[in-house]
């Protein structure tokens, strides 16, 4: 009987863990990459313009519609930009029920300004005022979008003051801009809220470490570096009080890795992954 019982719980161990498993792999699909979207506006917008030289008048003219469409016809995109080699800038986003513009109508870095956009056709109103300036020609991503036919990825900010997290998809506009789409972290938190992990806990984070979902174990601290992951114990200002665990998430067969560890005293097994969530690598 008791072995009966024993075999009962390890199965149905098993089947909540495939179930969680499953769901989580479901829903990253969900979250596709933006890439293919700013690939196929990035390549209607070089039709459009036929080699045309780049003014601020002609970005307006012909960048920023598509741009606007991008936004109000994308499910939860929030970010939907152009930067130039050259310099110029107009980049749209939602701030809450507004919509915004940050833009650059010169070569020069040190001058950009932010105006409000009406969200019904997409024209500028109001005043600009002068905004504060961002490093972007220079930027990692800037760069590695240029040099890449496929595009890329990352986890960036907002450009409202809440500064918060984004899941940004970018491509290379005839080698003299980039398009770059946006995702609020908000919506992937949102999706994965959704889920029922059985009474589990579910930490998320981005291979270099960027916390999506914060584990909800009691005084727990998960740090995520180049896909490994360390585990402690804290004190209540955080710093480390015991040594839970440290391995690889990486595995030969795409699957998940797992060890044992005890969190206040209490058993626990963990399981880590590494999945790809809006064309970011996360784990």
């Amino acid at each position: 009987m008791t072995k009966l019982t024993e075999e009962s719980i390890t199965a149905e161990s098993l089947e909540t863990r495939n179930n969680s498993c499953q769901g989580i792999e479901t829903t990253a699909k969900l979250l596709v990459p933006l890439n293919s979207s700013a690939m196929n506006f990035a390549r209607t917008l070089s039709s459009s313009l036929n080699g045309t030289e780049l003014s601020f008048d002609v970005v307006l003219a012909k960048i920023a519609p598509t741009l606007f469409l991008a936004l109000s016809t994308i499910p939860y995109l929030s970010h939907a930009s152009y930067v130039g080699v050259d310099g110029l800038l107009f980049s749209l986003y939602k701030d809450g029920d507004q919509m915004l513009v940050v833009f650059s109508n010169t070569s020069s870095p040190l001058h950009w300004y932010t105006q409000p956009v009406n969200r019904d056709n997409g024209k500028l109103y109001g005043q600009a005022v002068s905004a504060e300036p961002v490093a972007t020609r220079n930027a990692t991503w800037f760069q590695q979008t240029l040099n890449s036919t496929s595009g890329y990825s990352w986890l960036g900010k907002t450009w409202s003051k809440a500064q918060d997290s984004l899941f940004l998809s970018a491509v290379a506009m005839d080698g003299r801009g980039v398009i770059s789409l946006g995702l609020p972290a908000t919506v992937v938190i949102e999706h994965f809220a959704a889920l029922d992990f059985h009474d589990g806990d579910f930490h998320l984070a981005t291979n270099d470490g960027d916390v999506i979902v914060q584990t909800k174990l009691p005084d727990t601290q998960i740090m995520v570096s180049n896909n490994t992951v360390l585990v402690q114990m804290v004190d209540p200002k955080g710093d480390p009080t015991d040594h839970v665990g440290y391995f690889s998430c990486e595995s030969d067969d795409g699957g998940s890795k797992h060890f044992d560890g005890a969190v206040s005293g209490m058993k626990y097994t963990f399981y880590c992954s590494t999945i790809q969530i809006a064309g970011v690598q996360m784990v």
